[in-house]
């Protein structure tokens, strides 16, 4: 009885410094980083030719993306602003709810504009999709 008392006694014993040692190694690998939305420095007038279409040159207008003849909308730098504004890419009334804006903010386009991009280009609907 004694030895069988001491066995369970043993038994407990292992069993709460496992314990304590598995929730010690549990709680020890929870490590917290805090993130950051990095600022988005947007100008206080959002000019097409000079904020706009370069994201577009860069981005988007590259062979068998959105250039003449490949996907539309069409975005080389002859044909981006006529392509957008006339088969209705940008909504003026909503502009977060413009196709262009949302295929960028969380659409098949999202990955390919950094979120200041994004910003640009969500003034300039707002602003009136200017060519300027």
């Amino acid at each position: 009885m004694k030895n069988l008392l001491s066995n369970n006694i043993y038994s407990g014993l292992v069993i709460s410094i496992t314990l304590a040692i598995t929730l010690t190694v549990v709680n020890s690998g929870c490590v917290y980083q805090e993130i950051s939305t990095p600022e988005v420095e947007v100008p206080d007038s959002v000019s097409y030719n000079v904020d706009v279409l370069p994201i577009f040159t860069e981005n988007c207008s590259v062979s068998g993306c959105h250039a003449a003849g490949a996907i539309p909308p069409d975005l080389s730098a002859d044909n981006a602003y006529i392509s957008l504004t006339f088969f209705g890419y940008v909504d003026l009334d909503n502009p977060e709810q413009s196709l262009l804006f949302q295929k960028l903010e969380t659409g098949s386009m999202k990955p390919y504009a950094t979120d200041n991009e994004r910003a640009i280009i969500l003034k300039w609907i707002e602003q009136g999709t200017l060519n300027n």
